[in-house]
């Protein structure tokens, strides 16, 4: 899909989403697709420097045109999916890394929602992230000067721990609160990023998926579909489903209700 922006002479994609119904039964009833990945994609960061290259040696005006058309390829093409699909929609799910397909993803997004967890290398990855969106100099920006910056919508501290003390029912135990004051502080100094001024806006909290998580993977099936006591054998090992699941399912409703 991606490839006739980066090589000359390709001839462009259509209708490459295909119905998540088809392989999944819980959404037959769903119009939710999806584009599907590549076994070639880990080609793409080099793909895209060596296109980017040659772009640049073109004249000024030439320039700036073959260069937004490289950096706005995945957007066109989501774009253009959802016209002809009808969905009015998009969630891309990328790669902690930033290259590729994730830098592209980033010029075809509006927000950005950033998973964190609740340890210090998830802190300091928000940090380089933070640094990457916001430094002219950056991978990011450094192609073009008006290029246009999703903002921060949505920071995710994900496998939170709650206190065991009495009468502290979903109050976050120590360890929780220290990552959650650090995150904050990192949204307060950065709020210039964000898609409103007040940091209280852009932090959440969800727990430890456990069993609900890797039963879910398994099986391809939503949380919400998910009931305490369901039981799976994974690699050997039975797994389960506690009662946590619908403390899970209403975070997870709570989060999705925000994100459009």
């Amino acid at each position: 899909m991606i490839l006739p922006y980066l090589i000359p002479g390709l001839g462009k994609a259509t209708r490459v989403a295909s119905f998540i119904g088809a392989t999944n039964n819980f959404f037959q009833k769903k119009n939710n697709y999806y584009i599907p990945s590549s076994e070639q994609l880990y080609l793409l960061p080099s793909q895209l420097i060596n296109a980017i290259t040659q772009a640049q040696s073109l004249t000024k005006e030439n320039r700036s045109v073959a260069i937004k058309s490289i950096l706005y390829s995945l957007d066109t093409e989501i774009k253009r999916e959802m016209a002809e699909y009808g969905l009015d929609k998009c969630l891309i799910d990328t790669s902690p890394f930033f290259a590729g397909a994730t830098q592209l993803s980033w010029y075809a997004a509006d927000a950005l929602i950033i998973p964190v967890r609740t340890d210090q290398q998830s802190i300091n990855s928000l940090e380089l992230l933070i640094k990457t969106l916001n430094n002219p100099q950056s991978e990011f920006r450094k192609y073009e000067e008006n290029i246009s910056t999703p903002k921060i919508h949505m920071v995710v501290l994900t496998h939170c721990g709650w206190s065991t003390v009495k009468d502290s029912r979903n109050l976050p135990n120590q360890q929780t609160k220290l990552y959650l004051k650090k995150v904050y502080d990192i949204i307060s100094r950065n709020r210039m990023l964000f898609s409103t001024d007040n940091p209280d806006n852009h932090l959440f909290m969800l727990d430890d998926f456990l069993g609900s998580g890797r039963i879910s993977s398994a099986l391809s099936k939503p949380i919400d579909k998910l009931e305490a006591g369901e039981t799976k054998v994974i690699e050997r090992v039975r797994v389960s489903v506690n009662a946590s699941v619908d403390k899970c399912k209403n975070q997870l409703k709570y989060i999705s209700s925000l994100l459009w």
